[in-house]
């Protein structure tokens, strides 16, 4: 243990983590790119294997993530464009199997009959999807990327890097998703 660490700065990292939720609606408050600036400096610091830091990440604001998010959504509501898209890498698994399917179902109707969407309306439920690619009117879009040659320990050490910017963020009284 290092003389830096007392009982309130463990409090305090804790609340950050234990106070992180995912949000689907911000205020459109802007953040300063200070803040910005710090959140990401302090995430850098997250471990990667031989300290490859495998991590890019891109910021939008203001217009830039406005035209960017009228793109992405003029292609997810093009039902001939969508079709046309192939994803990379599989994030979820071909088939889902207990626990995780119960789990899935409970958040994905509770988020959807907290906004008043029924199991069969599938409208709604496209529109609510697609405020994913208007970053849900968050003030600061953070895009993502690896390099397309990297394997699973850079994807791992990435997720402690996202973790890390949640964390971040937390404890600069933001919230992501």
């Amino acid at each position: 243990m290092t003389d830096t660490v007392t009982p309130e700065s463990t409090a305090l990292v804790d609340a950050a983590i234990t106070s992180r939720r995912s949000i689907r609606a911000f205020l459109p408050t802007p953040v300063p790119r200070e803040t910005v600036e710090a959140i990401l400096a302090v995430a850098s610091r997250a471990p990667s294997g031989t300290n490859t830091q495998p991590w890019r990440v891109t910021v939008l604001t203001g217009d830039a993530k406005t035209a960017l998010s009228a793109k992405i959504r003029a292609v997810y509501d093009d039902p001939a464009a969508l079709a046309q898209h192939r994803e990379e890498y599989a994030y979820y698994p071909t088939e889902w199997t207990a626990p995780y399917i119960e789990r899935r179902r409970k958040v994905g109707w509770d988020l959807y009959g907290l906004l008043g969407i029924g199991k069969a309306d599938k409208d709604g439920m496209h529109r609510q999807h697609g405020r994913n690619y208007e970053f849900f009117g968050a003030p600061v879009a953070l895009m993502f990327t690896i390099g397309r040659s990297l394997r699973q320990g850079s994807w791992l050490d990435y997720g402690m890097f996202l973790q890390s910017i949640m964390v971040a963020a937390r404890g600069r009284g933001l919230d992501t998703c």
